[in-house]
């Protein structure tokens, strides 16, 4: 099935690489569940797309990540921080043959000499050209950044963990319309 128009992606999207139509564009084949859906944008537009959907773009979501994990390459993004749904190359993203895996619907994997086979959570399985140890850190990186990202989500600021005191104090507005903060200070202090 080919999707022309504009695609979002979602928590049950399993995995999404790039493939040509019958046409000669470049697409995105992206899994959902037992089925696949030709979309007529590359897999990097189809990311792009749905961050931007929500305010965010690629570029952003790589330095996000970079600022949480720190400089490591083919790094994993959140694509939508709301649905915690998070992305990962298995290589690197300019080659056509990269796939993108949601670590939430990998089973298992079993190591093939160089290779690893990769059991999807439809019953799928997939054999990509990476050891079985170096895509397993890949996982685990994405995992953590979806962790953390979550957790800075649920408190993004340090001043969020105040313990609240029993006593409540109100911030009055002053005559000349400014608010008196002055009260916090003898409240706390």
């Amino acid at each position: 099935m080919t999707i022309d128009q504009f695609y979002l992606l979602d928590e049950d999207v399993i995995l999404m690489t790039g493939e040509y139509n019958n046409h000669g564009m470049f697409c995105a084949r992206v899994m959902i569940g037992g089925q696949t859906l030709l979309v007529n944008r590359s897999p990097l537009q189809v990311i792009d797309d749905t961050l931007k959907y929500i305010g965010f773009d690629f570029k952003g979501a790589i330095k996000g990540t970079k600022n949480i994990l720190g400089n490591i390459i083919l790094c994993p993004i959140i694509v939508n921080p709301y649905k915690g749904i998070c992305l990962f190359p298995y290589k690197s993203s300019r080659l056509e043959d990269c796939v993108w895996f949601n670590p939430d619907h990998i089973v298992k994997t079993k190591a093939l000499g160089c290779k690893t086979e990769v059991e999807l959570s439809n019953g799928v399985s997939i054999i990509i050209d990476l050891k079985r140890y170096y895509f397993i850190n890949k996982i685990e990186t994405a995992l953590q950044l979806k962790k953390i990202s979550s957790e800075r989500g649920k408190h993004p600021h340090p001043l969020s963990y105040f313990n609240a005191s029993e006593k409540q104090k109100q911030i009055t507005r002053l005559k000349e319309g400014k608010y008196n903060f002055t009260t916090l200070v003898e409240f706390n202090g």
